[in-house]
């Protein structure tokens, strides 16, 4: 790794540790569920804890076979974003269920080339269990398509 990545990963960590004072200033538990400083303090441990995996590891020297072994996860890691950006991009106009189903039979068709089964396993039953949890058990509303889902 090199020097400025280290330096990057140091700034990451000053900021998980300004998140972790920050959400100490906060309450930690409301009367019946986190408060406003649950999610920030532990997004902040997290940060602090993979940026020191990060500096642990980074001493470690690469060979040359594993920096030409990492050029084609590149394009599979850019496949996988820019899948995301036009699933975020799609929501209001396919509806959050339709979006994520489209999603992950990109993901895993695509990206992960599974077998058709089990690209239609995981993409129905994922978008159910989400359309359970979110819209019946919590009422949240998600933005609906044109297909009324």
């Amino acid at each position: 790794m090199s020097r400025g990545e280290r330096i990057l990963a140091g700034v990451f960590g000053l900021f998980g540790v300004f998140w972790i004072a920050q959400a100490l200033g906060l309450r930690y538990w409301g009367d019946f569920a986190p408060g406003p400083g649950f999610l920030p303090l532990w997004l902040g441990i997290t940060l602090v804890a993979l940026v020191a995996v990060f500096f642990f590891t980074s001493f470690q020297r690469a060979s040359a076979k594993e920096v030409l072994d990492a050029a084609p996860r590149v394009g599979r890691i850019a496949a996988i974003v820019v899948g995301f950006i036009a699933c975020i991009a799609a929501i209001e106009w396919l509806g959050f269920g339709a979006s994520v189903a489209a999603y992950l039979v990109f993901l895993l068709g695509a990206v992960e080339r599974q077998r058709p089964a089990v690209v239609a396993g995981v993409a129905l039953g994922t978008t159910v269990a989400l359309h359970l949890v979110f819209r019946t058990w919590l009422g949240v509303p998600l933005p609906e398509g044109p297909w009324g889902f």
